[in-house]
């Protein structure tokens, strides 16, 4: 198949054989250039996609690259696309012939396609032939250009809408810097411990906080600075030079962000938001730089207010006298009012009266910011006319100049006195001698019996919830009992009753007993030494039947608490029996102490034999999530300040970029870990200064994992922590 353009030879029919062949050129062109544009197309549609995609991924990460730079590999990488894509093969004389049949008929002749393959015979060159006319007629009957229109429209209007779309996403990304949404480029720092970007374009700022106007204090105006603390109500106001950045406001453990409006005047912007009583923050963007400033809300509290007079509660024969008041009351802005607030309750049963009555008010104005008052006043009881059995509460209260009206009062610690009722008065002048510890016990432990029986006896004709109800009431009132007794054995072989100090069978003391399973039983201390007649001595045949009524109580209160009140008796029975044989038994008095053992130190020295085995030190818990994430971005701020060998600029982008993740990393912790915020305060501070910081980092990190440092001792071994 010869594809060269043939020669004219003179003959008409030749002539016509050349232009059919020019046509079919010229639609052959046109269907190779739309097969080149549509390749051409896409190549520019996947430079714009490679350079929307790593300018997104310069703005989240806060990198900088130069605009030439990023154009240069966009471009580069379209050219490759354009050689992959472009066509291998351009369409033959055939193929077009065959395009423009099919404009004709869906049914081609292949009278066109058969005349362009053989256009140089001499045959067809030299007369006119039907082929020749068919193909004539063919070519008169189709419209080429509305079809060549339409062969380009489907070729490119896809391509075509892919680069519109990627030139408009790349338009809208040189105005705004939000083509990655705020909340992830908030995130990624959160994460990574790196904030968005750097101040270089932003330069510095100015930071005033205004606070509320029931404080009257002066506007306070710090430099640039990273975190700033705020009165809730406070109105924060960054000021900076240049163009207007976009601000926008959130909280340290929220990915959501509000816009906050920026205005520009003579040359310089500002924003401001109002201060809460918990912590935010402000992101700055421009220029593809962020910066972040922390505002450390805190609440105004309510005073605190202490009553000092009267100390403690009293109970008045008649209602008469004065009483002396006094108290006092701090606050962190300023107190306005403080007062004494008397509730007096008086009637009883269902017919009672309350009235609220105040005295020794003390006002102070607004401006004086009075942080500290003390308070006095005298109460004439007298004066507030009451009877006997009238109940007054006594309480100090404190207001400071906050304008709500639901706001809280400070308020201290209640007092209560009453007017005594003649009722309560006894007739008997003297007043009768309790019984001994053992009669009082034995008396008890009859009555409970008693009652024991009496429930037992009742239990068929009581249902099963209201004898276990019963029965474990009785098993509280033995375990009193149990305990009283307890105490009476203690007394006497130690000395001291366990109301002194709490005593256990494992606290250190010799009481001279056991405890195995609840039961107290007699050990060898208890008697050696005391007495030469050994376990038959007095002093064992008093503590020793104690003991056994201490363990048969023990016994009888778990049947007891069991709702067994049948299987409680007979333990009971015990106990009263033991009780009356030690009240039985002899007394004995001893006269002096037993005699102090005393060691030979030289001869019982170095005695002893080293097994060589030492203690295992205990498994620290591990820490929890929360605060393994906390270390991971303590670990990458540390990374971040440790760069060395870098010029001046990246140097200090990286300081700004550890400095706002040192500043977010400490208001997340304020609530719940203050400690942990402290140290990082005071690497903030370091940092400022331009100190070392290593010994602050790990004490940072020490205080995140509760470690502490173990005391050297004396022979200079660390013990363990």
């Amino acid at each position: 198949m010869n594809r060269t353009t043939p020669m004219h030879d003179g003959t008409p029919a030749a002539k016509d054989v050349d232009d059919l062949v020019a046509q079919v050129d010229g639609v052959r062109h046109a269907l190779t250039r739309a097969q080149h544009g549509r390749a051409l197309l896409l190549a520019l549609g996947v430079a714009l996609g490679v350079a929307i995609v790593m300018r997104t991924v310069t703005i989240a990460l806060g990198a900088s690259a130069s605009s030439v730079v990023l154009t240069g590999v966009a471009l580069l990488i379209g050219a490759a696309a354009w050689w992959w894509l472009r066509p291998r093969r351009s369409p033959t004389r055939a193929i077009a012939a065959l395009w423009i049949e099919e404009r004709q008929s869906m049914s081609p002749s292949f009278a066109l396609v058969t005349l362009v393959e053989h256009a140089n015979t001499p045959a067809i060159r030299q007369e006119t032939t039907p082929l020749l006319q068919a193909s004539q007629q063919i070519l008169r009957g189709v419209h080429v250009g509305d079809g060549l229109q339409t062969v380009r429209w489907r070729a490119w209007r896809g391509p075509f809408a892919f680069v519109a779309a990627g030139l408009a996403v790349l338009a809208f990304s040189n105005v705004s810097h939000r083509i990655v949404p705020e909340r992830v480029r908030r995130a990624m720092p959160a994460a990574t411990g790196v904030p968005a970007g750097s101040d270089v374009p932003l330069g510095a700022w100015q930071v005033r906080v205004t606070p509320p106007a029931y404080v009257g204090g002066r506007v306070q105006t710090s430099g640039d600075v990273a975190s700033i603390a705020a009165l809730a109500g406070s109105t924060v106001e960054i000021v900076g030079d240049g163009a207007a950045p976009e601000v926008f406001s959130g909280r340290p453990e929220s990915t959501v962000t509000v816009p906050v409006a920026t205005q520009v005047r003579d040359g310089d912007w500002s924003a401001r938001t109002v201060a809460d009583s918990a912590p935010s923050t402000m992101h700055v963007a421009r220029g593809g730089r962020s910066r972040l400033l922390v505002i450390e809300g805190r609440a105004d509290t309510i005073p605190a207010v202490t009553l000092d007079a009267p100390a403690r509660d009293s109970v008045f024969r008649e209602a008469r006298g004065t009483l002396t008041l006094a108290a006092s009351a701090r606050d962190d802005i300023g107190l306005t009012r403080a007062a004494f607030e008397l509730i007096v309750s008086s009637g009883e049963g269902e017919r009672f009266t309350v009235r609220t009555v105040a005295i020794g008010t003390t006002t102070w104005p607004n401006t004086a910011r009075q942080r500290q008052a003390t308070v006095r006043a005298t109460l004439d009881i007298a004066a507030l006319k009451l009877v006997p059995g009238d109940i007054v509460h006594l309480r100090a209260i404190a207001r400071d100049g906050h304008p709500s009206p639901t706001r809280d009062v400070g308020s201290s610690e209640t007092r209560v006195f009453r007017i005594a009722k003649p009722s309560e008065y006894d007739s008997v002048a003297v007043e009768p001698a309790p019984p001994p510890e053992v009669d009082k016990s034995l008396l008890s432990q009859r009555m409970l019996l008693m009652l024991t029986e009496k429930l037992d006896r009742q239990r068929p004709r009581l249902a099963r919830a209201d004898v276990v109800r019963e029965s474990q009431k009785l098993a509280r009132d033995q375990a009193r009992l149990r305990l009283a007794v307890g105490d009476v054995i203690f007394q006497r072989l130690s000395g001291e009753s366990s109301a002194e100090h709490a005593h256990s069978a494992d606290d250190g003391h010799d009481h001279g007993i056991d405890q195995q399973g609840g039961k107290l039983s007699m050990n060898s201390a208890s008697t050696n030494g005391m007495l030469e007649e050994g376990n038959d001595s007095p002093v064992v045949a008093i503590n020793k039947p104690l003991l056994e009524a201490y363990n048969a109580m023990w016994d009888a209160g778990r049947a007891l608490e069991q709702g067994d009140p049948h299987g409680a008796i007979p333990p009971m029975r015990l106990a009263l029996e033991a009780i009356e044989r030690s009240r039985a038994a002899s007394r004995v008095y001893l006269r002096g102490r037993p005699p102090q053992v005393v060691i030979d130190i030289a001869k019982v020295r170095l005695v002893g034999k080293d097994t060589g085995m030492v203690a295992q030190r205990s498994l620290r818990s591990a820490l929890p999530r929360r605060d393994v994430e906390r270390d991971v971005r303590l670990v990458s701020i540390a990374q971040l300040l440790a760069t060395r060998g870098a010029d001046a600029g990246t140097l200090a982008i990286t300081r700004s970029a550890a400095r706002d993740s040192l500043a977010l990393l400490r208001v997340e912790t304020l609530s719940d870990a203050p400690a942990f915020a402290a140290a990082l305060g005071r690497v903030l501070e370091a940092l400022e200064r331009g100190d070392d910081l290593t010994p602050l980092l790990v004490d940072a990190r020490r205080t995140l994992g509760n470690v502490e440092r173990a005391p050297v001792g004396r022979w200079s071994r660390v013990l363990p922590p």
